[in-house]
């Protein structure tokens, strides 16, 4: 879920994360019902693009999330490997085949699980070679496919019928027509915006996934349909049968029984199993029941057996809110040796709707406390509570007992929070006030954490201007060119403190990356020529590498500089710049369109991280 060293090999990603699944794993005896969540705002998903309902209710049910930016990037398409974490997780079926291993898909990535999981419930398979394609992009064909042969979907009408609503039906290969005609009856298919176009060889874009999963969703009367002019309906669905294996969906208002205390012993009892696949139909019978499983999952949480104990903790999990009355037991067990029950842990007391104070305290003292999922369980919830978790966080940051890791998450955090969270006036100070103070911490990488954290705030962190025109000016350890990145983030009104940083900074990088910011802010090469010929005369050699550098992405503008480069090139005596200056002639003489920048910041634009969150890790783990 995450993509910076702050939590193992990635960066945190907030609730807005990359698509992927929710919770659940496992088998069923009926598919629970999608919680609504809080709402989830996207800021490239207005009211008006024509999958927002879609996106906005399968995003605030956790089963879909977006980018560290606050962005969704609907229209961006979506490899394999993340489409089967998306069915793993919103559809908890029974396994209809075994398991099985593909080439491409090594033990250890995140969507292993997930892919295990989508071929044995009969959803995807591989390649004739072996092979899944993990990141290969998935077509709508594909999509469609997989969910009508997952869900043991069936149809009664004709299906030439009901494939003639489609203008590029000929397209439609024959292996897949019965399929689609039964995806069609079941009105699964969402086509955008001719309602009347398939589409089946194209790349699915993330919206469209979306859209097809809600209206599966629907079909199994786990959500509640949404009126779209893009939905493609052929007169009256029929209902059909489950094929073999696929759990009935019953009603709508038909209430999940409620069986007898000594069931649920027995139930509980095979929590201890030794089967796995025993030991996943128990917990999630249990939680398919509810509240009323609470009292006998809480006393499971006791258990000898830490793998026990896991599973009851996943099942509370999967109850969220109705979890309650299993709160004291919970927080004993954020003290477990188990480091999945604690994550699990966690995250359920994160839904049953404490306190929030006490909820805050809980989450930052696992940042102070923990690492890996737990850490990462508590990142992710302190970023739902948006603004009221800054104030905590801030304490952290000043805590001379915190260690740098938790330092370091916690200004994350903060940034984070305000990309997810539209901050008040009194809170969005705070927070920028709060991270400028950071900048004086004697650990350079939270330091760095900082200044990274600033730049997410833009023109809102101008306050911060001094501490981080400070940082650029006098810190060596890699934290100048973060700052200085930061300030090319907050705009124009950086422009006098980068000046001065430019003129004043006996530090060769740090004028360096002023200048590259004041060229991107400015485009006025003479503010920043006569520092760069400094550089590149008095600099060791890899700064004036870097200036040679900075002089070729001007062009023709850094012609009065061309006396330096060739004295450099003439007095020089190592070939290493020679060749470098050598080279910068040559560009400079021919280039005549100066460049964006002067590629010497490295200001990262939004990327999808890894797509899976750290609680479907946890849960990856507990069924492995």
């Amino acid at each position: 879920m995450f993509g910076n060293p702050l939590f193992g090999n990635t960066r945190y990603v907030n609730t807005a994360i990359a698509l992927s699944t929710t919770l659940t794993v496992g088998l069923s005896a009926a598919i629970p019902p999608v919680f609504a969540q809080a709402a989830v705002r996207f800021s490239d998903v207005q009211s008006s693009y024509w999958a927002s309902q879609y996106v906005q209710s399968l995003a605030g049910s956790r089963v879909v999330s977006g980018f560290p930016n606050g962005t969704f990037q609907p229209e961006a398409q979506m490899t394999r490997a993340q489409f089967a974490s998306i069915l793993n997780g919103a559809f908890p079926l029974a396994t209809v085949r075994d398991a099985k291993t593909f080439s491409d898909v090594p033990a250890d990535h995140w969507a292993a699980g997930a892919i295990s999981s989508a071929y044995a419930k009969g959803f995807l398979s591989g390649y004739p070679d072996g092979t899944f394609g993990l990141n290969q992009p998935i077509t709508r064909l594909e999509v469609l496919v997989a969910l009508t042969n997952g869900l043991g979907l069936q149809s009664t009408a004709n299906p030439d019928t009901l494939l003639a609503t489609f203008v590029d039906r000929g397209q439609i290969p024959n292996w897949a027509k019965g399929a689609i005609a039964t995806a069609t009856d079941r009105q699964l298919i969402v086509n955008y915006p001719n309602v009347n176009q398939l589409n089946p060889s194209r790349y699915a874009s993330r919206a469209e996934i979306v859209a097809i999963t809600y209206q599966a969703l629907v079909n199994a009367r786990r959500a509640t349909a949404i009126s779209s002019p893009y939905l493609v309906v052929v007169g009256t669905p029929s209902v059909g049968t489950p094929s073999v294996g696929t759990p009935s969906v019953g009603t709508p208002s038909a209430p999940i029984s409620q069986p007898p205390v000594d069931e649920f012993s027995e139930l509980v009892a095979l929590l201890s199993s030794n089967d796995t696949a025993q030991r996943k139909q128990a917990a999630d019978e249990l939680a398919a029941n509810g509240k009323a499983a609470v009292p006998e999952l809480a006393k499971a949480l006791e258990s000898d057996s830490a793998q026990t104990r896991a599973a009851a903790a996943y099942a509370l999990n999967e109850i969220g809110a109705d979890a309650a009355a299993a709160t004291p037991t919970l927080i004993d067990v954020l003290k477990d040796d188990d480091e999945l029950v604690r994550a699990l842990a966690t995250s359920t007391l994160a839904q049953v709707g404490l306190d929030q104070n006490m909820l805050i305290n809980i989450l930052t003292a696992a940042i102070q406390n923990e690492s890996g999922l737990v850490q990462d369980i508590a990142a992710e919830a302190l970023v739902n509570i948006g603004g009221d978790a800054v104030p905590a966080l801030g304490n952290v940051l000043k805590s001379e007992s915190a260690n740098s890791l938790a330092k370091r998450v916690a200004a994350t955090l903060i940034g984070d929070i305000n990309q997810a969270d539209e901050l008040g006036d009194a809170a969005l100070q705070g927070a920028v006030l709060i991270l400028a103070d950071t900048l004086n911490d004697g650990d350079s990488d939270v330091r760095k954490a900082a200044a990274e954290s600033l730049g997410d705030f833009g023109a809102l962190a101008d306050v911060a201007i001094p501490a981080l025109s400070k940082a650029l000016l006098g810190d060596r350890s890699g934290v100048s060119q973060t700052a200085a990145e930061s300030l090319l983030k907050i705009g124009e009104q950086s422009i006098p403190e980068l000046t001065a940083a430019l003129n004043n900074s006996r530090n060769p990088l740090a004028q360096l990356y002023a200048a590259d910011a004041l060229w991107t802010l400015t485009e006025d090469s003479s503010l920043i020529l006569p520092a760069l010929v400094s550089v590149l005369s008095d600099g060791d050699v890899e700064t004036r590498e870097l200036a040679a550098l900075g002089l070729t992405y001007l062009g023709r503008q850094a012609l009065p500089a061309l006396p330096a480069v060739r004295n450099l090139m003439t007095n020089s005596d190592n070939q290493r710049l020679i060749t470098i200056t050598r080279l910068a002639l040559l560009i400079l003489n021919n280039r005549n369109e100066p460049a964006d920048t002067l590629g010497l910041l490295t200001v990262d634009e939004p990327q999808e991280l890894n797509s899976v969150p750290a609680l479907v890790e946890a849960v990856s783990k507990l069924w492995r």
